[in-house]
């Protein structure tokens, strides 16, 4: 039986810190994403303001208590429009943050097209590979880049599907 508690190894790994930036439609998807995240033992940071209403994400990470490793935007139809996904993602991908780059991994929720200063990143494509597909890719790449041990991921375990994955 699977228990929540984390083993001695898993304790002491360090823990991938995410930024999970989204518009207000996406709201649903980004939240379960973060539910997910934190079942794994992933510290996500999500903001309930909606980034298309002029939060300025790069402001944010410089703020951030601790380092970000990695940005998550939730790309789809309805955040594409925001100036966020154009201007701050671009910002965010030509900078370093503390002295370290900061990876994104675009999560792409509906059959959007991508902008084409995404198309050159591994994309986590939610709407084709489904939740569970496009999540344990998400998952062993935080763990990857940490250096964290990657064990299967536990948040396919109750968590409500987002009603925009079908």
């Amino acid at each position: 039986m699977r228990t929540n508690s984390p083993s001695p190894s898993e304790a002491g790994a360090p823990k991938p810190h995410v930024v999970i930036p989204y518009s207000y439609a996406d709201h649903e998807f980004a939240s379960r994403l973060t539910a997910g995240l934190r079942l794994d033992r992933v510290t996500p940071w999500i903001d309930d303001i909606d980034m298309s209403a002029g939060a300025f994400l790069v402001h944010r990470i410089m703020q951030a208590a601790r380092p970000v490793d990695f940005v998550v935007p939730v790309i789809s139809s309805s955040s594409l429009p925001c100036g966020w996904v154009q201007n701050e993602l671009k910002a965010v991908m030509a900078r370093s943050f503390r002295g370290k780059r900061i990876r994104v991994l675009p999560a792409r929720v509906d059959d959007c097209v991508l902008p084409s200063f995404l198309i050159s990143l591994p994309v986590l494509d939610f709407h084709r590979n489904g939740w569970d597909g496009a999540y344990g890719d998400l998952f062993i790449a935080l763990h990857e880049q940490t250096g964290a041990a990657a064990k299967l991921p536990r948040s396919s375990f109750g968590l409500p599907r987002p009603s925009r994955l079908t």
